[in-house]
């Protein structure tokens, strides 16, 4: 039985065949239990979406190349019922555009995701992670008052600000202060300099003017930032980003390099209890970022569930089968979809 398996992603945004998304493309047009479609992200606003059709490429069962990877927005030539596709999968890279999850959000009367759109808008608000995570991460506060940004700088003297809608490390601001003048540090955008700290945190919001999640700086970062792959509940390994440089960022988008590394019963624990938050709120694919605390123990900086990358990165590092093993979990979670939705009494 095969499934008919719709993704989401914008192929310009990749530069390397390697990286996730192109990989997971290239896995699921060689796998024969899979009709696999592909929409563009821009795609999502046409308007055919509220009569309930979907304008799509589909992707014969091929070898994908990396540039027919790339030219896959210019296939996009047939239409499709949401209600006849078995799962959709985004993978569209934050920032998200204005209104993407709340379009997405009305499809889910149509059809299944792997992670709900309506329960991303929920989870990617700044203060999500606080509450359902506060006993695994360090001193964190929300807000988008400066002046109680200020009195939590003053606590900690280093602190790093964090932007909902990002990823690659654009969103994340260090705050220290050096000779007078507060230092603001990020991977793109490098340092600047300001007198005035509520200029700063108006700096930092961009255009967005959302609340900032600010975190005690840990001084251990440079030890490197360790991704955990998680789905639905079950973890399929972890490996350590580090900056060869000793930059505070160790995002692979800066200098970072990556190897495997274990997992320890705390951070399992820590796993354990919040990956149920997600789940229930229907977020199966989920990468967990830990950095080592000042007490030389491995704590929660951030739970991402939206495209979550680690799936290619791990079966590089491991040589084992992990995309198609996520790949065969796609398809029995979409056959369990519809099982439930044939009959919502016998919930599996």
């Amino acid at each position: 039985m095969t499934i008919k398996l719709l993704a989401i992603c914008e192929p310009d945004s990749y530069k390397n065949f390697s990286e996730d998304v192109p990989s997971f493309y290239y896995h699921l047009a060689r796998n024969k239990r899979i009709d696999f479609l592909h929409l563009p992200t821009h795609e999502i606003y046409n308007n055919l979406y509220e009569s309930a059709l979907v304008k799509f490429a589909k992707i014969k069962h091929e070898d994908l190349t990396y540039q027919k990877f790339k030219n896959l927005n210019a296939q996009v030539n047939s239409l499709e019922s949401l209600q006849n596709i078995d799962l959709v999968y985004c993978r569209t890279l934050k920032p998200f555009p204005p209104n993407y999850l709340e379009r997405l959000s009305q499809w889910e009367k149509h059809t299944h995701f792997v992670n709900l759109p309506s329960k991303k808008i929920e989870q990617i608000k700044a203060d999500f992670l606080l509450k359902v995570a506060r006993n695994y991460i360090p001193e964190t506060i929300v807000t988008d008052d400066w002046q109680e940004a200020l009195t939590f700088w003053e606590k900690h003297q280093t602190i790093v600000a964090k932007q909902v809608n990002s990823c690659r490390g654009r969103g994340v601001f260090k705050i220290s202060y050096e000779n007078g003048s507060f230092l603001v540090d990020n991977l793109l955008l490098g340092c600047q300099l300001f007198n005035n700290f509520g200029a700063l945190i108006k700096y930092i919001q961009g255009t967005s003017h959302q609340p900032l999640q600010l975190t005690r700086y840990l001084s251990q970062v440079i030890q490197g930032d360790k991704r955990v792959v998680v789905v639905d509940g079950e973890i399929y390994g972890a490996y350590l980003r580090r900056s060869k440089s000793g930059y505070w960022v160790n995002n692979m988008s800066g200098d970072g390099e990556c190897i495997l590394t274990e997992i320890s019963e705390l951070e399992r624990e820590a796993i354990t209890k919040t990956v149920v938050h997600y789940q229930q709120r229907g977020l199966h694919t989920l990468g967990y970022d830990f950095l080592l605390d000042d007490q030389g123990s491995w704590c929660i900086s951030e739970i991402n569930a939206g495209n979550i990358g680690g799936f290619a990165r791990l079966e590089q590092l491991t040589g084992k089968p992990i995309m198609k093993k996520f790949i065969d979990w796609l398809i029995t979670f979409a056959q369990q979809c519809n099982i439930k939705f044939h009959n919502p009494k016998n919930q599996i």
